[in-house]
């Protein structure tokens, strides 16, 4: 408690040694003659012996065994001997009470227990007197002073053990730190017996009598030093009690969302997580709460994650969210209840359903549940897809658009729900995908009023993405009813003219993610088209089924050029130039100049594609594409091998190690046609021993689709050879010569 030697100043030791050792039915009798005696002491005392006094009072009452006469001595004088110059002592008020108690024992069990009450009440205004010393010395120590002492509060004072009794309003006081005692009080919330409703009335009444501003930070920092504390919410709510207008503080709001999220993502305190979202939902109004804690969950959900703290986060906000008034964050919920349920699926939790089932149950009473139900799951299944290999195609994702639109159009309160679920759930690799189903969900300027309020969304994702949006709906015509991107010319126009290229610069030099997805697309809508077909077509020669493939894709090409072309002459800049000619060699296939029956099955093909960027490469390269066609084994039947002369492939092979080999195939998994480079092609007849075919099934699981191969593989530069004897030899300059000669050619500009 105090440097000073805890000794008694030789002016007060004999008197001290006289109470100490005075027999047990003697105390009583000596009390007048003590008191008179200390009170002549106190007139006379220096402060340097108030304060030996004071140090050796507390060092006899702390701890070790004393007499009776020394305890009535040290308690019914504590007023006159502890004066309050040094610091509080921890629980003074519980040691000095539990003194008192050993005290009042003593007295009953020699004989003297008619006294104790009278004795009981003077040391009860003692230690009153004490505490109030204490307090007006160091008004900030009550909860040191009081701590572990039950209390009660009738609105005005407040009553400690039923007899210490505190007046707040001369604690209180008009001091400048009003603010720490105030938390002091709330404090002790957890330790009233009664009146507690009455205490956090009074903090509130005083507390709103401070101007916020000067209070705010100080509340602010307390408040989140409970929350890492790892305290119970019991005391979290209680502090968001006493100063209402935290409730509506909307930097606290944001500060425990991005804590929460910061949490979530690097496994902490379950103690601290339970206390975040303890806080966020206590907010108002409470969606903005709900709506911080769903961010938090939503930004840091990963599949290589353990989702337990994610659970409890998600239980709470279902707890406090009303889905009728909020179908958005119900929707929100539900997408989330899928992922964890797919992810308890495939850790072989036994409450997996459990869990999906109970949260449906919260909103099956919503006239809109089938649909809410319907998007989570659809999107719990799409998006992981966006993000891997298998990303579905642009005309799936084009029907999976309309089916949205088909479904949520219609209902004012689906739009709503469904926008802002895309555009804050949506993956960075289905941006696009969600921007494109936001705009065909704006259907009148409600909706667009709505999509301007996202624009103060939580969330940065939603926040960019209604910008985007926006700016494409400013630039367009004035209409109440915009309309949906009804093509893959439409999509890439706005996503190009709002900027909203979010998938990562694309995989290939192009850095335009939605222009390879635009290539890729028409060259999978012709690769499928043909397959689809093939069953129709495939007795006819390989050169005609060739032919036929060609034209599709120079025609599909030039589509893409006219769309190109559409988006400059509305003055948008055109991403890039794409050219594509093909041609027959003029003796190709004419028995003038071979022998009949020594030219070898197949057709050759020979790409040649030319790569002009401004400051970035130019360069002319070569593929040499050896195709077949599978044939059939009776009717309705095909053939497990496909036919290919090894001698071929090798010949191939020795023009260019770059070469690579067509099967023209009927639909199988998918509907596609398959190449293979022709080392793997020669690899895999050397494994089956054979020298004129090709297994189907060993082909199939090494293929790449022709649209695949052509994005990625050759205009991605990943194939070819630019050795001039091949290109020679490519482009039919020399003797002998591909069949088909096809020419590509590709100008960007340099961004």
């Amino acid at each position: 408690m105090s440097s000073v030697d805890p000794h008694w100043p030789d002016s007060l030791q004999a008197l001290y040694e006289q109470a100490s050792g005075a027999p047990a039915d003697a105390v009583l009798a000596s009390r007048p003659q003590w008191a008179e005696q200390l009170a002549d002491w106190v007139r006379r005392a220096t402060l340097e012996e108030r304060e030996r006094a004071q140090a050796a009072t507390w060092a006899r009452l702390d701890v070790g065994p004393r007499s009776p006469g020394e305890l009535l001595f040290l308690l019914v004088h504590s007023g006159e001997l502890l004066w309050p110059y040094s610091e509080a002592p921890r629980e003074l008020l519980q040691r000095l009470l539990s003194r008192q108690d050993q005290l009042v024992q003593a007295l009953r069990g020699g004989g003297q227990g008619e006294a104790v009450e009278p004795l009981t009440r003077e040391m009860d205004a003692e230690l009153s007197k004490v505490v109030a010393r204490y307090l007006k010395r160091h008004p900030d120590e009550l909860r040191r002073l009081v701590s572990g002492v039950r209390c009660t509060f009738d609105g005005r004072v407040l009553c400690f053990n039923d007899t210490v009794a505190v007046d707040l309003k001369t604690l209180l006081g008009s001091d400048k730190r009003l603010i720490g005692r105030l938390d002091q009080l709330r404090e002790l919330l957890p330790h009233l017996r009664e009146g507690r409703d009455k205490l956090v009335a009074f903090i509130r009444e005083r507390a709103a009598k401070i101007p916020w501003r000067e209070c705010r930070d100080i509340l602010e920092e307390k408040l989140f030093q409970l929350v890492a504390s790892a305290r119970g919410p019991g005391e979290l709510r209680g502090f968001l009690g006493c100063y209402a207008h935290g409730k509506r503080e909307a930097r606290w709001c944001t500060r425990a969302g991005l804590l929460l999220a910061r949490n979530l993502e690097e496994g902490g305190a379950v103690a601290v997580i339970d206390n975040l979202s303890e806080v966020l939902v206590s907010f108002e109004p409470p969606v903005e709460g709900l709506r911080a804690s769903l961010n938090a969950v939503v930004a840091s959900l990963h599949e290589d994650r353990e989702f337990a703290r994610h659970r409890r986060v998600v239980d709470t906000c279902w707890e406090r969210l009303v889905p009728k008034a909020e179908p958005g964050l119900a929707l929100v919920l539900l997408w989330v209840e899928e992922r964890l349920f797919r992810v308890a699926l495939r850790q072989g939790a036994e409450d997996a359903f459990e869990c999906r089932n109970r949260a449906r149950e919260r909103v099956r009473s919503l006239p809109v549940a089938d649909a809410l139900e319907w998007l989570a799951e659809e999107c719990a299944e799409l998006w992981p897809r966006m993000e891997s290999e298998h990303r579905p195609g642009a005309d799936e994702l084009a029907a999976w658009r309309q089916e949205v639109t088909r479904r949520y159009a219609k209902k004012p309160v689906l739009r709503k729900a469904a926008m802002e679920f895309v555009l804050w759930c949506a993956p960075d690799a289905a941006a696009s995908e969600a921007e494109l189903v936001t705009l065909s969900l704006v259907k009148t300027s409600t909706d667009r009023r709505l999509l301007r309020r996202l624009g103060d969304h939580p969330s940065t994702r939603v926040r960019f993405r209604v910008r985007a949006i926006n700016a494409w709906l400013a630039a367009g015509p004035e209409s109440s009813e915009p309309e949906t991107p009804a093509t893959l010319t439409g999509a890439l126009r706005h996503l190009r003219s709002a900027g909203a290229l979010t998938l990562g610069g694309g995989r290939t030099w192009l850095r335009d993610r939605d222009l390879e997805e635009l290539l890729l697309g028409a060259f999978g809508r012709v690769e499928r088209d043909f397959s689809a077909r093939y069953p129709e077509h495939f007795r006819e020669d390989e050169s005609v089924l060739v032919s036929r493939l060609l034209e599709d894709l120079k025609n599909e090409v030039d589509s893409i050029r006219s769309d190109l072309s559409i988006l400059l002459a509305q003055g948008q800049p055109v991403p890039l130039e794409l050219g594509f000619q093909y041609r027959r060699r003029e003796d190709a296939g004419q028995g003038t100049e071979v022998v009949e029956g020594t030219r070898p099955a197949g057709v050759e093909l020979g790409f040649v594609l030319t790569v002009e960027v401004e400051g970035f490469l130019t360069t002319k390269r070569a593929v040499l594409v050896q195709a077949r066609k599978l044939e059939q084994r009776g009717e309705g039947q095909w053939a497990p091998n496909l036919r290919l002369a090894r001698e071929q492939v090798d010949a191939v092979l020795g023009r260019s190690e770059s070469s690579v080999c067509l099967f023209l195939v009927p639909p199988a998994l998918r509907a596609e046609c398959w190449m293979i480079p022709a080392r793997l092609v020669r690899g895999l007849m050397d494994a089956q021993g054979s020298l004129s075919t090709v297994s189907r099934e060993g082909a199939q699981r090494v293929a790449r689709s022709l649209a695949q191969w052509m994005t990625y593989e050759l205009l991605g530069l990943w194939a070819g050879d630019d050795r001039p004897g091949v290109l020679e030899w490519a482009e039919g300059r020399a003797q002998g010569g591909p069949d088909f000669i096809v020419e590509l050619s590709v100008r960007k500009n340099g961004r």
